[in-house]
């Protein structure tokens, strides 16, 4: 082959197209390092920092896909939803960034081009936000305020790392005193109102006690046990659900900055992150109100679920 100088190239259409011809030989063809070197006149070093680069820059995606097992199909069924897909089935639980990266690769297995996409806000699916790849042909809504927690000073931005057609930020906090008031400034309105049409939503389900629910502290306590009381067991974008999978009358209602339950419904697609065994109530109620077609969860929830759809317990009577 003829050699170019510099060799590799520094120039950036040139460097690309070897890269992706490194990435075919190495990773389609199975040559090995020292083949490719011997063929392109580079050292084995050279070829791993070249391949290497591929794969930092994109070039390269490894994609690992588990395939879903019968415990998850027929959790799936007993649920009455589409799909159950189970993150750290085996000897290593699944932490958060771990349910992230999946909820990532699940969510965009339901994604098509032109699709209008809404993401609400939690811990989790911040993180899963910076897994997903550019989305140039999508638009992205964030469907509910965010909240600050105790290891970030930094206010949280959903929307930030993400690289798409054109994003839709939520400028507001999830819990506010009068949200009725902050969501008809134009700002906050022209957000919520997109998600009239959305194509695939992706939600965060948390259950409604202090451990379980980033909102359950931005209320007074008062507030809180009023929302127990009243049957709440299931968060979503801070809207609570009964066991039965009806919405909550409640305080709580009132203060929160968020596209409602009717528009996720509405969705062609909803894809629900949620784990810890704690959460097994909170998703049959989501669930049970129609607001999960595919469901990520750890193997802890998993079994909690199934356990639950099997010995399921006496509904609460909502106090209306």
């Amino acid at each position: 082959m003829s050699i170019p100088d510099p060799w590799p190239p520094s120039d950036q259409p040139e460097r690309q197209k070897l890269l992706a011809q490194l990435a075919q030989l190495y990773f389609v063809d199975g040559a090995s390092k020292v083949a490719i070197g011997k063929q392109t006149n580079l050292s084995r070093f050279q070829v791993a920092s070249l391949i290497q680069e591929a794969q930092d820059t994109g070039i390269v995606r490894i994609e690992i896909v588990i395939p879903d097992n019968d415990q998850d199909a027929q959790l799936a069924h007993a649920l009455g939803i589409d799909r159950v897909v189970t993150v750290g089935a085996g000897p290593w639980p699944a932490d958060r960034h771990a349910l992230a990266r999946d909820t990532a690769r699940v969510f965009m297995e339901q994604v098509e081009p032109g699709d209008v996409l809404g993401i609400s806000w939690s811990r989790t699916l911040q993180l899963v936000t910076r897994e997903l790849p550019p989305l140039p042909h999508n638009q992205v809504i964030q469907l509910a305020g965010a909240l600050s927690n105790e290891d970030s000073q930094a206010a949280p931005r959903l929307l930030a790392d993400l690289t798409c057609q054109s994003a839709w930020p939520l400028w507001a906090p999830l819990i506010v005193d009068n949200a009725s008031a902050l969501m008809k400034s134009p700002e906050i309105a022209q957000t919520l109102n997109r998600a009239n049409g959305l194509d695939v939503a992706l939600i965060a389900i948390g259950g409604w006690s202090p451990e379980l629910s980033t909102v359950w502290n931005r209320v007074s306590p008062q507030v809180a046990d009023q929302a127990r009381t009243a049957g709440a067991v299931a968060e979503i974008s801070g809207h609570l659900l009964t066991a039965d999978g009806t919405s909550v009358k409640s305080p709580v209602e009132s203060m929160v900055v968020a596209a409602s339950l009717e528009q996720i419904k509405n969705a062609r697609i909803t894809v629900a992150a949620a784990f810890d065994a704690g959460r097994a109530p909170a998703v049959q109620a989501a669930a049970r109100a129609g607001l999960i077609d595919v469901l990520v969860c750890d193997e802890p929830l998993r079994h909690a679920l199934a356990a639950l759809v099997d010995h399921p317990e006496p509904t609460p009577a909502s106090a209306g």
